[in-house]
């Protein structure tokens, strides 16, 4: 990928453009996404999980849902007792559940197969509902970050909550849920609204979680920890705004291509349009975008 040839957004489509994901392959990039269509956002036929080949992210072909109509939110393709899997949510209906589809060739997919049930009954998950599952493997275990939800005192609006489970099952069905009690991250003086939306990656001798803070006023900041279980949170990500971003953004997607760290990153324009646009980054945790189109 030549990134001097790119400019932000780099994909854009009349379609809204949400939630993104990036499998590195030989000959490119397969990228995953929500594809949120028609403006109507409680219709289940206006949401899938859909997946595109790009090799250059100057041109995108193959593009197609992975998943049925009423599903969203992909989190990372992993390699897992040798096939791909891909976590993402049941969107509409109740309750949201997580899911997840495997692959041999991370081209066709199976259908969703649900998975972590017991996340709707966690005391702290009031609403619940569980969504936006992010999958880390460490070695023989499985870590899968989710969102609960619960009320806030001014009604109306509920907020996101991260919990944290871990596994060694192959087939993803028994699972140790490590924030029964309380989140792993919940509400703050930032975000009244809470969290969502992680990505998890290896930045030399720690973890690095990068996550969207706040739904109304959306934005990135970011953890860090030495095992995957204990983290620190490290405050807010500044971003330069632009233009395809100049509401809000979130859905951060992360991966590593030679010395520098990418991100594939959602960003919500004045008009509600999402599309997705790259930053680039040394270190995993100061970002800059790429440069914007004219």
């Amino acid at each position: 990928m030549n990134l001097s040839l790119l400019r932000n957004p780099v994909w854009q489509r009349a379609d809204n453009l949400r939630d993104p994901a990036v499998l590195p392959l030989n000959d490119g990039y397969r990228v995953f996404y929500s594809r949120y269509s028609n403006q109507d956002w409680g219709k289940e036929e206006n949401w899938a999980v859909a997946s595109v080949f790009t090799q250059d992210f100057l041109t995108f072909k193959k593009d197609r849902d992975i998943s049925p109509k009423g599903f969203a939110s992909p989190g990372d393709p992993i390699l897992w007792y040798g096939r791909h899997v891909i976590p993402y949510q049941q969107y509409l209906g109740s309750p949201a559940r997580l899911c997840y589809s495997e692959s041999e060739n991370a081209e066709v997919w199976s259908e969703p197969k649900f998975f972590l049930l017991e996340a709707h009954d966690l005391p702290w998950n009031t609403h619940k509902r569980v969504i936006d599952p992010t999958f880390v493997v460490e070695g023989e275990r499985l870590h899968c970050f989710f969102v609960g939800s619960c009320d806030t005192e001014t009604g109306g609006r509920h907020a996101n909550l991260l919990g944290h489970a871990v596994t060694t099952d192959a087939n993803l069905r028994v699972w140790d849920i490590v924030t029964y009690e309380q989140p792993l991250i919940g509400r703050s003086e930032r975000s009244y609204d809470g969290v969502e939306n992680v990505t998890v990656f290896r930045t030399g001798d720690c973890w690095t979680m990068i996550y969207s803070e706040g739904l109304a006023e959306q934005h990135l900041a970011y953890a860090q920890s030495s095992n995957l279980m204990n983290w620190v949170i490290r405050g807010s990500i500044k971003i330069p705004s632009q233009g395809w971003m100049k509401r809000k953004h979130g859905a951060p997607f992360v991966w590593k291509e030679g010395n520098a760290w990418l991100m594939i990153l959602m960003g919500t324009d004045i008009n509600n349009h999402t599309t997705l646009g790259l930053l680039t980054s040394e270190n995993g945790v100061a970002w800059s975008p790429l440069p914007e189109r004219e």
